[in-house]
């Protein structure tokens, strides 16, 4: 900002360069622009303001229905959070029978065993089918050293 030494000393030098018949009128013209960008200032901040109270407005009217749309939704979720919770099988007490002991991990290895055992076995009894088919393909009539 300027201070008022700094203006005295800027008019002095205006009347130096410009003349006691000139500097009068360069007064009134600043004057002038000096209102004229006062008004334009004025008209600009009016105009955003208004446009910033209309934005508002708008989002005003915008969360209104928003609004309607989770209000709508609240019921039916609580209901659906209701029925999740009483389907919780955590909340239902085993009611039978207690295990007095459960597989061991011996029983565990045995029956793995067991079955590995018998895929082996069924994939022994495919393989030795296929291999048969392959001989009576090859010779119809039998091997070749009966004769």
């Amino acid at each position: 900002m300027i201070q008022s030494g700094e203006v005295l000393i800027l008019l002095l030098l205006a009347l130096i360069v410009l003349g006691p018949s000139r500097l009068p009128e360069l007064g009134r013209k600043l004057g002038r622009w000096a209102v004229e960008l006062r008004a334009a200032a004025r008209e600009i901040t009016q105009g955003l303001e208004a446009e910033v109270s209309e934005i508002k407005r708008m989002g005003d009217e915008l969360k209104a229905p928003v609004e309607e749309i989770k209000d709508e939704l609240r019921e039916p979720l609580k209901e659906l959070e209701e029925e999740v919770r009483e389907a919780d099988p955590r909340r239902f007490e085993w009611t039978g029978p207690k295990p007095v002991s459960g597989p061991t991990p011996e029983d565990a290895m045995r029956d793995l065993e067991e079955i590995e055992s018998r895929l082996a076995g069924r994939e022994r009894a495919a393989g030795g089918e296929a291999a048969a088919d392959g001989e009576s393909e090859e010779n119809p009539e039998g091997s070749g050293d009966e004769a």
